[in-house]
């Protein structure tokens, strides 16, 4: 049957009550609509490839796919038959790659695999600072794309990236990602390390460290300060000083640490950066504020310093800030009480 079709037509069209009916388009040339007694319509497009023999491609349903728009589609498809191309094969193909790419594992998936691995080996602060660069930087951009099709440019356009903005997070990260690849290629997930060999000297070089040391008076202007914080954030400070700890670990003390019997606070190796225990004594003013923070019945892990009861310290730039304005001391951090210290020390 060949008709005129119009979308009266094919609204007022009644679906056989067996088989299907085909019906020829008159204004469009091989232009075909299908009815399947479902009331299913359904467009598709008959041309001749080059060597005589027909073809037939699917363009969709209607209404989904109006009128005009299978009359434009089945003109290209009649066109691309014509000068021999395959549109149906084509689109198999299509899907059949989307279809081996779905079941490709992510650098998502990756990532998670690679932690999870070195959980044990990693300590706990450096294990925080791999999941903040992944979730910050590396999941947002690539975390969704299949790890074998990450390429070369893609990472190092990354890093480049990450390293303009804050060379000494671009840094970091092209250390975390260098670890990671190198995983990756050793445990076949990727055929070859993406990143090119002494690539991070001229990606994301290491920020050079600084040597600032505190002078006595500045490290008692320091000490002085810290009068106006809150309690949980004076002793963190003080214990800074104190003991010449880096700052997570004095921002996760816990009540089992604490031996106020010798005055000591036991660090496991599980809580340092090099994974070896510590031992430094406290002065006993700072021992009595510490213990004095835990409630009665408090727990072993119990933590003393945080804002929520149990919970680590958390906002350092906040306490910083308030340091600086109540000692007039600038230009510091928290890293160079541990390095004044140690050098006195």
């Amino acid at each position: 049957m060949r008709v005129t079709l119009t979308d009266m037509w094919l609204r007022a069209v009644k679906p056989p009550p067996k088989g299907r009916i085909e019906v020829r388009d008159v204004k469009a040339p091989g232009l075909v609509v299908r009815i399947t007694p479902s009331g299913l319509v359904s467009w598709a497009a008959r041309g001749r490839r080059p060597d005589g023999r027909e073809a037939r491609i699917t363009l969709g349903t209607w209404p989904q796919v109006s009128l005009a728009e299978a009359r434009k589609r089945a003109q290209g498809a009649r066109a691309a038959v014509a000068d021999g191309k395959d549109p149906v094969g084509e689109r198999r193909e299509r899907r059949a790659t989307a279809r081996a790419r779905a079941g490709l594992p992510t650098v998502a998936e990756r990532l998670t695999i690679w932690q999870a691995a070195n959980e044990a080996r990693w300590s706990r602060r450096y294990a925080s600072e791999v999941g903040r660069l992944c979730s910050r930087e590396l999941l947002p951009a690539l975390g969704d794309r299949p790890l074998t099709e990450v390429t070369r440019e893609l990472w190092t356009s990354l890093l480049a990236a990450t390293a303009r903005r804050s060379p000494s997070v671009g840094a970091m990260l092209y250390r975390t990602v260098a670890a990671f690849l190198s995983h990756a290629d050793a445990h076949g997930w990727i055929t070859e390390h993406p990143l090119p060999r002494r690539g991070a000297a001229k990606i994301a070089p290491p920020v050079p460290s600084r040597e600032r040391v505190l002078s006595d008076d500045e490290l008692r202007r320091v000490w002085v300060a810290t009068a106006t914080l809150g309690p949980g954030s004076q002793c963190f400070v003080r214990l800074l000083i104190a003991t010449g700890c880096r700052a997570g670990e004095a921002a996760g003390i816990a009540l089992g640490e604490l031996d106020p019997a010798s005055g000591l606070w036991r660090l496991s190796a599980q809580r340092t950066k090099n994974n070896r225990p510590h031992v430094m004594p406290v002065p006993p003013a700072l021992m009595v504020e510490l213990m004095a923070r835990a409630p009665e019945g408090a727990g072993a892990g119990y933590r003393l310093l945080g804002r929520t009861r149990g919970g680590a310290l958390s906002g350092f730039s906040k306490i910083k800030v308030a340091i600086d304005t109540s000692s007039g001391v600038s230009g510091w951090r928290f890293h160079d009480v541990r390095r004044t210290v140690r050098t006195r020390l």
